[in-house]
């Protein structure tokens, strides 16, 4: 039994982070600052994507998913949330391995998710305020599905782009903090390159299996190289 709920839990929480991260969602109008007009704009680009007779037919969907993608990077700081979910050894690697994990964590969030973006359309989300300290914002929402309301916060940086996603927090689980905890479990166990190729791993297997039922990432494969980082 437990392991069911667990189970129910987690593909809850992977059906909120496709709608979070791409946000193809009918809106619920609200009062706004800055930080929640930017978390509107990139909904409303998705929306008319999702709702575009011309990008509804079967052989369209990588268009579809590629203007999906482009209105998220607008929208979405990958650098930072990365470099964030890696913690103390982002600062160990070079420019060029920090960019080469940026372009795998990129990749691992699309391929987690992207197919499954059209299962979701008729959910809405509620605005429920924002707040702002400084340079960090959070924005607080509701998505709303059949039985179900689940709580999203969006962790915003302002930046020279203006103000960009970096974290999401779902049902209080932060997908940074859960990420970080992961690949730091990996890392201790093997090395940062043992990190690289179990990212490697599920990137291939997400990219096989995209056909897959709608779940939040599966664990990292294990890897028992111990490679130096």
């Amino acid at each position: 039994m437990k392991t069911e709920k667990k189970k129910g839990t987690m593909i809850l929480r992977g059906v909120a982070l496709v709608l979070a991260i791409y946000l193809g969602l009918a809106v619920s109008p609200a009062l706004a600052g800055p930080p929640t007009d930017n978390v509107k704009a990139v909904i409303n680009e998705v929306m008319g994507i999702l709702n575009n007779p011309a990008y509804q037919a079967p052989g369209q969907k990588a268009n579809r998913l590629r203007l999906i993608e482009e209105s998220a990077l607008r929208r979405v700081d990958y650098q930072e949330m990365g470099k964030r979910c890696l913690g103390d050894t982002w600062k160990k690697l070079s420019q060029s391995q920090q960019t080469e994990f940026i372009r795998m964590f990129t990749g691992l969030l699309k391929t987690s998710y992207a197919d499954k973006l059209d299962d979701f359309g008729k959910s809405k989300v509620a605005y429920e305020g924002e707040s702002v300290k400084g340079d960090t914002a959070e924005v607080r929402i509701l998505v709303l599905r059949p039985n179900d309301k689940i709580p999203v916060r969006f962790q915003l940086l302002n930046s020279p782009k203006g103000w960009m996603i970096y974290d999401l927090v779902i049902e209080d689980v932060s997908l940074v903090d859960n990420l970080r905890a992961e690949f730091g479990r990996v890392i201790k166990a093997s090395s940062y390159a043992g990190l690289v190729k179990c990212l490697q791993l599920k990137l291939a297997s997400n990219i096989s299996e995209s056909k897959s039922s709608p779940t939040a990432p599966g664990p990292l494969p294990k890897n028992k190289s111990k490679g130096g980082s």
